[in-house]
């Protein structure tokens, strides 16, 4: 599939709403700064960074820029940065939105085995794994954590993929593989579709095991995270569950400050469906305090919508236990090659 008319959408500012930098670009940022931190890199050489399924080249920017009040994790003259997409008119786009800058882009199909180098992080953002069959993924996988073992002691994976149990899309929750549209999509001229993998946090898990079998690799340290539990793009469009509020839409208009909202109309109710024990218990405990939230705070000014926002947004991240339960779902792992006895 060519995303040669979502250009549109990835260079739009209305892209990035309150919702993604005051939440979903903050989740990442920290995940990015703890892979960061696992790492030993060699004293005075710049961290190497092989953003897999880059698209326009937002892991670059998560890494050089300021998001709130959160630094830069890297300057551009101590990153060696290569991002690697399939799609030619995605690069041509990153490659045009990041011009003069410090950093590669190039066409290149990770099924394939990944491109030469050496590369202390192998990150991804923006789901680009969930393109894949479960099959797929792990093969992906599996090229990336041999390269691993053949060049160095130890890196870092970050997979980026779509959560099952996102009440996005409750009516989905016993499959794992289906259609999915990107109705969400600014200013494109079509929506698209495309064949999509969902996980939670033991389908994923079991994917890096399996790799790291293949690969003989050995795994230390996985973490996972949940992005975006009731703030998912598709919680404004209601494209897969009608009978959610547009959790997104209101949170947007808390953030700028708009008193027409009510609290009441972000009610969560806990969903019911083909979930594990432990996903059910997870939405019964988030519901109880996001709700507890919205009865605690009225909205009779600007600065009180955003506050109540603000502690939205901060319950989420508290609640978050990365179970697959969000819009997206990041694991991070340290892969190493196995010490010979």
């Amino acid at each position: 599939m060519s995303y040669r008319d979502a250009t549109a959408h990835y260079t739009s500012p209305k892209r990035r709403d309150p919702v993604k930098t005051m939440l979903e670009e903050i989740v990442t940022h920290r995940v990015l700064r703890d892979a960061i931190a696992r790492i030993r890199p060699e004293p005075g050489r710049p961290l190497r960074v092989l953003d897999v399924g880059c698209g326009t080249g937002d892991g670059l920017a998560l890494l050089t820029e300021r998001h709130g009040a959160l630094a830069p994790l890297t300057g551009e003259h101590t990153l060696d940065y290569l991002g690697v997409d399939i799609d030619p008119d995605m690069i041509d786009t990153a490659r045009s939105l990041h011009a003069g800058r410090p950093a590669r882009f190039t066409v290149a199909d990770m099924r394939s085995g990944p491109p030469a180098g050496d590369f202390d992080l192998y990150l991804s953002c923006g789901v680009p794994y969930s393109h894949l069959p479960h099959e797929g993924v792990v093969e992906v996988l599996t090229g990336l954590m041999r390269r691993i073992v053949e060049t160095r002691d130890s890196a870092v994976i970050i997979v980026d993929v779509l959560g099952r149990y996102s009440v996005e899309w409750t009516p989905m929750w016993p499959r794992t593989r289906w259609s999915y549209n990107m109705s969400f999509f600014e200013d494109a001229t079509e929506t698209l579709h495309d064949q999509m993998s969902f996980f939670d946090r033991g389908s994923l898990d079991e994917a890096l095991v399996e790799a790291a079998a293949r690969a003989g690799a050995r795994l230390s340290g996985t973490t996972f995270t949940d992005r975006s539990v009731l703030a998912g793009r598709h919680t404004a469009t209601r494209s897969f569950n009608p009978a959610i509020p547009p959790y997104r839409t209101l949170l947007n208009e808390l953030a700028r400050g708009n008193t027409d909202v009510v609290p009441a109309q972000l009610r969560f109710e806990p969903p019911a469906g083909h979930a594990p024990r432990q996903v059910e218990r997870f939405f019964a405990t988030f519901a109880e305090r996001w709700n507890r939230i919205l009865t605690a705070v009225a909205v009779p000014s600007a600065e009180h919508a955003k506050q109540l926002a603000t502690a939205l947004f901060a319950w989420e991240q508290q609640a978050q236990q990365g179970l697959g339960v969000g819009h997206s779902l990041m694991a991070t792992v340290v892969v190493e090659r196995p010490t010979l006895t």
